[in-house]
């Protein structure tokens, strides 16, 4: 393919939510394809060259990087005057009125002291250099040691003197104005590896930049923009924009564990987990939300492991799956099909559903989006849908307390799948791959939920389509569940309960005798009733479980206070108390 073919490609392959207005015009026919990538490139280094209706401004902030590289990557099969203007663009490095070496001499720093790129003047060190450049000379040289001599990684191409000597040059200008972005690495040519610069903002501190700001957004990025330089030593075309930025972002946290600038785009990966792990056009925040798989190879496997395939790609020069898949059986001998598997598990425990055997910030990540199945009497239910190569389905029951089981059936009508049942209960959650096409849980209601996670193993195409039947038997019971030693109301779990950060309280009881009528209750300090359930019949059993969401009957939260709740059987009764705490 024609790097004017991927060029047109990539800018159709926008949705429509996150095309910008030179984008847009392209693909209205009011600009041809050489002016909008011309524009493209204008709007990162030059906002105020761009015709006014083109200019953007809000959003979030990211980096300007995909931009220059997808203008890069097109030149040799566009126009000779698209080439010249680029070109210009290109070898245009801004003309700072100052430039140090820092004290390692790996780099050499440009900034301006007046003027509209002009950093802050403060300098408490009284050293006569702004206190700005002081922290980004040793934030470089840092970066440096971490990335090169710890990591193992190339250092970036030379660009033979471009900038005043053999160091690396980095440039201090304004990048706040408009739609902000945060730095971007700058590609020299348009070869398969090429040298480069780095322009990076001068304060961090216009409102474009929200969740990290100032200081520390300097310092993450220069960890994800010199990554950048350094993976163009490796493969620095267009098609690989989306391992760029996963694995740029995902150094900002290795550098810098707590600043967590990379939980801001984690939404943007998480809420679509039918898409393909590289699916993201370089505009679509999903590239950035992608460092989440980097984060997995690191903490699942290696640190080594992104390093690992950046090699391998940089040896094929190119980013196709098979070569991650070639890299990961070094680790995992069922190859990137039985990775992706289980990274569709851990991308499950996140948030309320947080557990500490995976990823070790995952309590802050959102959740994975769930297809909710509804089971009712012994009907089969039936659901299908399309997951693309390495994409994932979460299929979600929830047992309700219903005595009995379920049998449950995947039917992969294309492609090659993994699948892993996830069993989660009060005190304990499993994770089991299943081979067959059909599995059957008896006694289901010692769960709280029961999801079954479908992986496509391929690693190209779209909307593998699939088959998924649930049916439920009552009669699949669990003989080998102990029975109570005596009826009695258990500590309810979380307690203090707080409706604003726990979605429900876990009522929990025991049944030393099978209960025809059974009802729970909850009363105020002051004999109100609150909020009760009839339960129905009950077997004799140990660990019954209700889930309270903190609401009373009129579907209102409750009041912080004490209350007290009331378990009624057949003929015996059992009390405790419980807090509600509303911060």
């Amino acid at each position: 393919m024609t790097a004017k073919i991927l060029a047109v490609l990539l800018l159709f392959a926008l949705p429509i939510q996150a095309k910008t207005r030179i984008e847009a015009a392209y693909e209205a026919g009011e600009l041809d394809l050489e002016t909008a990538l011309i524009y493209q490139v204008l709007s990162v280094r030059a906002p105020d060259q761009l015709p006014a209706i083109y200019r953007e401004s809000g959003g979030l902030a990211v980096c300007g990087t995909p931009h220059l590289v997808q203008a890069m990557s097109a030149a040799p099969n566009l126009s000779a005057d698209f080439q010249a203007r680029l070109g210009k663009l290109v070898k245009d490095r801004p003309d700072a009125q100052h430039n140090l070496l820092s004290p390692s001499g790996h780099f050499r720093v440009h900034y301006d002291t007046e003027g509209v790129n002009a950093v802050s003047p403060r300098d408490d060190d009284a050293n006569d250099i702004p206190d700005y450049i002081d922290l980004a000379l040793a934030v470089l040289d840092s970066t440096w040691v971490l990335e090169i001599e710890q990591l193992g990684y190339n250092p970036p191409p030379s660009d033979n003197g471009l900038g005043g000597g053999d160091e690396y040059d980095v440039y201090i200008v304004e990048l706040g104005v408009g739609r902000s972005f945060y730095g971007f690495a700058y590609p020299g040519t348009s070869g398969a590896t090429t040298y480069s610069h780095l322009e990076i903002d001068n304060n961090f501190t216009d409102p474009g930049y929200k969740q990290t700001r100032g200081l520390d957004a300097l310092r993450v990025t220069i960890a994800h923009e010199f990554h950048h330089a350094i993976q163009f030593g490796y493969y620095a075309t267009f098609d690989g924009s989306w391992w760029q930025e996963s694995t740029s972002t995902w150094m900002e946290e290795v550098a810098y564990p707590q600043i967590d600038d990379y939980l801001q785009y984690l939404t943007y990966f998480l809420s679509e987990p039918q898409r393909a792990l590289n699916s993201g056009p370089y505009q679509s925040l999903h590239t950035y939300g992608s460092a989440i798989f980097s984060h997995f190879l690191d903490q699942r496997y290696s640190r080594e492991l992104n390093r690992l395939i950046w090699e391998e790609v940089g040896q094929r020069k190119s980013v196709n799956l098979d070569h991650f898949d070639r890299v990961i059986r070094q680790v995992e001998p069922g190859g990137l099909g039985v990775v992706m598997g289980e990274f569709a598990v851990w991308n499950y425990f996140t948030n309320n559903r947080y557990h500490g055997e995976y990823y070790a910030e995952g309590n802050l990540y959102p959740t994975v989006p769930t297809r909710d199945i509804a089971v009712d009497a012994e009907t089969v239910i039936r659901d299908t849908s399309r997951v693309d190569a390495t994409g994932s389905v979460y299929l979600r029951l929830e047992p309700q307390l219903r005595a009995g089981g379920i049998d449950l059936f995947f039917d992969a009508n294309q492609g090659a799948w993994r699948r892993h049942l996830l069993l989660v209960g009060p005190d304990t959650t499993s994770a089991q791959l299943v081979s067959e096409p059909t599995v059957r849980i008896t006694g289901w209601d010692q769960f709280d939920e029961i999801v079954l996670v479908a992986t496509s193993a391929e690693r190209t195409g779209l909307a593998y389509q699939h088959l998924f039947t649930a049916q439920f038997d009552p009669s699949l019971t669990n003989p080998d569940r102990p029975a109570a030693l005596a009826t009695r109301l258990k500590p309810n779990y979380p307690n203090p309960f707080r409706p604003n950060q726990h979605p429900h309280t876990r009522l929990a009881f025991d049944l030393a005798f099978p209960s025809r009528k059974t009802r729970l209750a909850l009363f105020a300090a002051n004999g109100t009733l609150v909020w009760e359930q009839d339960l129905g019949e009950r077997a004799a059993r140990a660990d019954h479980a209700v889930l309270w969401d903190g609401r009373n009957a009129a579907g209102n939260l409750v009041a912080s206070g004490i209350y007290h709740l009331l378990l009624e059987t057949d003929g015996i009764a059992a009390k405790r108390t419980l807090a509600v705490v509303r911060d």
